[in-house]
């Protein structure tokens, strides 16, 4: 079996994951495509699951019911996420075409995604709200692994901190802004619906006009694997590659806690908070307040990051400052804590995310698989914003309360910046 060689490949000695020579320097027009185009496909996790997709089930299953169906629409999402990343990222590293291995898939996920979101906003089923659900949870996640590729395609090592700013700016600024155009247009699903679908096909096209990726059809592809072994290319030897393994933990650990609160805003406000009706204008509220400190934290972070060559104390001080603010509404069941612990936990989630996917790029095990790769990492990142409520539900449920939802995020974020103190290829 022969295997390819990169024709112009990366110096001798450089970090894992850096370019080829010629690869494209850190530049404007780049960074704005990865952003916008994350930012639209996260609009759509942000808006549906935490309060479009909560409005309806509340409507269609009642207020006794609410919590524990949410939790099963949300976990066969989850579900959806975890096949679509891996899979979506093989196809990608072997696709040959003349917009790239990776544009396909970012725009192709938005354009599929559009009219199964249009459709969620006119059904009175809850069965067909779920498989409507599943699908465009598939098909948005299957964009996932291809746009973070874009990275170690594109983006020299020591440049990726900023860029990882970028990504993570564009996940976590697209999630909030999501929350805040439902809370805005939740009077009107159909509305909400038609405005959303719409929003990953305008943004993921920057991909084809800010930034194209070559054409590779004269690329050689990765080598086959035969028969029904292909699923064998999944498989990463926690053996010899930890340092990959210890960071899909670490960032697993690190956004099921932030969004175990953020996923069950809109009922931890009008529940355990006691807002009521007004929960709703609240979650609006909290969700700016969220965004404008990822801001402030997010882009400091990145660029220092890249200055002083570090990764990990980054991630560590924010998951860690990240478990005490998630500790504030527990003692303090108001608006004011509640409101006190998005400003801590936001800007800690910041910083962790603007460093994050710079050190996931720097311990990917393999160099021609790099979509691939990061779809496993990415199921670390998407799952838990679709299956954290779902943990938060059965928090809900068996305790028949909220209050545990709140340690229970910390304990989830302090073991990410437990679990990421393991890794050792780099700093």
């Amino acid at each position: 079996m022969s295997t390819s060689t990169p024709s112009n490949p990366p110096p001798k000695g450089a970090p894992r994951g850096t370019p080829p020579r010629g690869a494209d320097l850190a530049r404007t027009p780049l960074l704005i495509s990865i952003v916008t185009s994350q930012f639209g496909i996260s609009m759509v996790y942000g808006a549906v699951p935490g309060v479009l997709l909560a409005l309806q089930v509340q409507t269609l299953a009642g207020d006794d019911a609410k919590a524990g169906v949410l939790s099963l629409f949300t976990a066969f999402g989850a579900v959806a996420a975890l096949l679509s990343q891996p899979l979506a990222g093989m196809l990608s590293d072997r696709t040959r075409s003349r917009v790239g291995s990776r544009t396909p898939y970012v725009l192709g996920g938005g354009l599929i995604a559009a009219p199964v979101l249009w459709a969620m906003g006119t059904v009175d089923s809850l069965l067909v709200l779920a498989v409507l659900y599943v699908v465009s949870e598939f098909v948005l996640s299957a964009a996932q692994g291809p746009l973070a590729a874009v990275l170690p395609d594109r983006v020299p090592a020591e440049r990726r901190g900023r860029f990882s700013a970028g990504l993570g700016l564009g996940i976590m600024l697209g999630s909030v802004a999501g929350t805040v155009l439902a809370s805005v247009l939740s009077d009107d699903l159909r509305i909400a619906y038609l405005v959303l679908g719409c929003v990953p096909v305008v943004l993921g096209a920057t991909r084809l006009y800010l930034a194209a990726d070559t054409d590779n059809r004269g690329v050689a592809r990765p080598p086959s694997t035969d028969g029904m072994r292909w699923w064998r290319t999944f498989l990463v030897s926690p053996r010899d590659h930890p340092d990959f393994w210890w960071v899909v933990g670490s960032r697993m650990f690190t956004y099921t806690g932030f969004f175990v609160v953020q996923g069950y805003s809109l009922y931890l406000l009008g529940d355990y908070v006691g807002l009521g009706d007004d929960a709703v204008g609240q979650v609006g509220i909290a969700a700016g307040i969220a965004a404008l400190c990822i801001c402030l934290a997010a882009v400091p972070a990145g660029l220092l990051s890249d200055r002083v060559g570090r990764r990990k104390i980054f991630v560590q001080v924010a998951s860690v400052t990240m478990g005490v603010g998630f500790m504030i509404p527990l003692f303090s069941p108001s608006l004011p804590a509640y409101l006190t612990m998005v400003v801590v936990t936001s800007l800690a989630f910041g910083c962790f995310e603007a460093v994050d996917t710079a050190l996931v790029t720097q311990v990917l095990p393999r160099s021609t698989s790099f979509a691939q790769d990061l779809g496993v990492t990415n199921v670390a990142s998407i799952a838990p914003q679709i299956l954290a409520p779902a943990i938060a539900g059965v928090i809900v449920v068996t305790t028949d309360g909220y209050a545990l939802v709140f340690p229970a995020a910390a304990l989830f974020a302090v073991l990410g910046g437990v679990t990421v103190t393991r890794i050792r290829g780099t700093r």
